[in-house]
């Protein structure tokens, strides 16, 4: 893993090992900072094809293929636990296809569904919210649902089902399900009262309303990006190349740019829903 340095924010607990049951034995890393525990949960190892990738130069070209020589971007599905007090916040659920994975994970702490009290949502992607929804009914009964408040604006705004109807779709359903404990927040603001320090940063171009999760307390900064990136070696080596996940590539690689600089400035551990790793890192 190149342009990465690991930085450990509380004791390792457990790292990914060959052979390891996804499903039984879920990967993560738990750290401590202030009253916060946030544990990282990779549900699944998911390779992308480097085709998403939007290499327009020649220069670019020849560093995707420099990066992906088989063609193939190496990373986890990560989630984030976030727990202080009575507080149990999933920031991110995965798919409808990890739900026995999550399970799994919650079950390593002894929670279950019904034990989480929040759902923070960075985006409205299928692989971030699709763990709302079981069976037709909500996942988590007991949980509040904090979407950012553009991102939830745009999807349920009726002319935009026809940018993708299938996000579109879920969103209602997830606003139907859910009714009143479906609640919106802003970058820059606690997204939580009983999570203070745990603010959403604004990170739009990826979808309208997408945003990061910046951890500041106890000394430490821990930044999940959720998709700020999909590829880690190309995509830190050079933030201006985008994906064709991004609805607006190229605010998308301004926002980028900017929060890589920023991370490595101020020595953010850093980790993202897609990466290679579990464990957060601190950039070069």
């Amino acid at each position: 893993m190149k342009g990465c340095i690991v930085q450990l924010l509380g004791v390792l607990i457990m790292v990914a090992t060959a052979g390891t049951a996804w499903g039984k034995e879920v990967p993560f890393h738990e750290s401590t900072l202030g009253e916060v525990k946030a544990r990282v949960i990779s549900l699944v190892e998911k390779d992308l094809d480097a085709a998403i990738l939007r290499a327009d130069t020649d220069e670019q070209k020849a560093a995707v293929a420099r990066f992906y020589p088989d063609g193939k971007v190496r990373n986890r599905l990560n989630v984030l636990l976030l727990r202080r007090g009575e507080t149990v916040a999933l920031v991110d659920t995965g798919f409808d296809w990890t739900a026995g994975e999550l399970d799994a994970a919650l079950g390593a702490v002894g929670l279950g569904p019904e034990d989480v009290t929040h759902v923070i949502i960075t985006h409205a992607h299928g692989d971030h919210t699709g763990g709302l929804i079981r069976d037709g009914r909500p996942a988590f009964p007991r949980a509040t649902v904090l979407f950012p408040e553009k991102e939830l604006a745009y999807w349920s705004d009726p002319g935009h089902e026809g940018v993708s109807s299938r996000t579109f779709g879920s969103v209602a359903a997830i606003r139907r399900l859910y009714g009143e404990r479906v609640h919106v927040f802003a970058p820059g603001e606690d997204i939580c009262a009983s999570l203070p320090g745990v603010k959403a940063v604004d990170e739009a171009g990826h979808m309208p309303g997408h945003v990061g999760i910046l951890i500041a307390a106890g000394g430490r900064t821990l930044f999940f990006w959720s998709d700020l990136l999909h590829a880690f070696d190309a995509q830190t080596a050079d933030p201006s190349l985008s994906t064709s996940f991004d609805m607006d590539p190229e605010q998308a690689a301004r926002v980028r740019a900017e929060l890589l600089a920023r991370a490595r400035a101020e020595g953010w551990s850093v980790v993202g829903s897609h990466v290679p790793f579990t464990q957060p890192c601190v950039l070069k």
